[in-house]
């Protein structure tokens, strides 16, 4: 996947900015917890958060951004990177591993949620690749950020692109149950094909790097929260599972 990879930089600035908006939000989560007497709706605004960072973090790098909107509330960036002649579209998600329901293989007939057009945007560059994929036993869902979100998965909306695209990049950070930190980030390319999250690269090892360190007590506001009581995430109708090149062909690249 090689080909697929973005640089060094760019890679560190989306770990930084999802680090620092994920930790804004954190903090966001703490003053309201302590000026209100209820405040466990802002636990929709992570991804507000995150986004944002993101868009100040990469700017400087000459990746462009635009707020889109499905629904009457539901808004998130578009990130549009220009490499050559070609543009390649990146959304930022949080997502989660579950081992049911997912088997690997796309159903006859499935219902098209809103990632789907956007998934199909790879089809031709992974096939023209030529990659071999293992498949993971697990399912991968989506976090929906919003009730307006959820409006517009339950009722199949498309998520409006305007421009042309060679690649669509789905960026996934996962948030450790027990200790609420970022334990992994994965830059990832949909294929709706074979309904499976291809990992282009493990982009984890760039918290290490990141300058922005959360600690136990950055993330105590929510310590006590179970994610299912203030976020949902999507089941069937946004279901993929991870796929990882092949140990064989990465030792043929080697």
């Amino acid at each position: 996947m090689n080909q697929f990879k973005l640089n060094e930089v760019i890679n560190q600035a989306i770990v930084d900015g999802t680090q620092y908006g994920y930790l804004e939000y954190l903090e966001e989560r703490k003053r309201k917890q302590e000026e209100m007497r209820v405040s466990g709706a802002y636990a929709w605004t992570k991804g507000n958060h995150i986004d944002d960072q993101v868009a100040r973090a990469v700017e400087s790098l000459g990746l462009q951004y635009q707020m889109d909107k499905a629904g009457y509330a539901w808004e998130y960036l578009q990130f549009t990177l220009s490499e050559q002649a070609e543009k390649h579209l990146i959304i930022i998600k949080n997502s989660k591993r579950t081992q049911k329901h997912f088997n690997g293989k796309r159903k006859n007939n499935p219902e098209r949620n809103y990632l789907h057009s956007l998934s199909d945007i790879n089809i031709a560059e992974l096939k023209s690749a030529g990659k071999i994929f293992s498949q993971q036993n697990e399912q991968i869902e989506l976090e929906l950020s919003s009730p307006a979100e959820i409006h517009a998965v339950m009722n199949q909306k498309q998520l409006s692109v305007k421009e042309t695209y060679s690649r669509f990049y789905i960026v996934t950070y996962e948030i450790n149950d027990i200790t609420k930190m970022i334990d992994s980030i994965k830059l990832t390319m949909p294929n709706s094909e074979t309904m499976a999250l291809n990992v282009v690269e493990d982009l984890t090892p760039y918290i290490q790097s990141s300058a922005v360190d959360i600690t136990p007590e950055d993330a105590a506001p929510i310590m006590q929260e179970i994610s299912s009581d203030n976020t949902i995430f999507s089941g069937d109708l946004n279901a993929f599972g991870y796929a990882v090149p092949t140990e064989q062909e990465s030792e043929s690249e080697g």
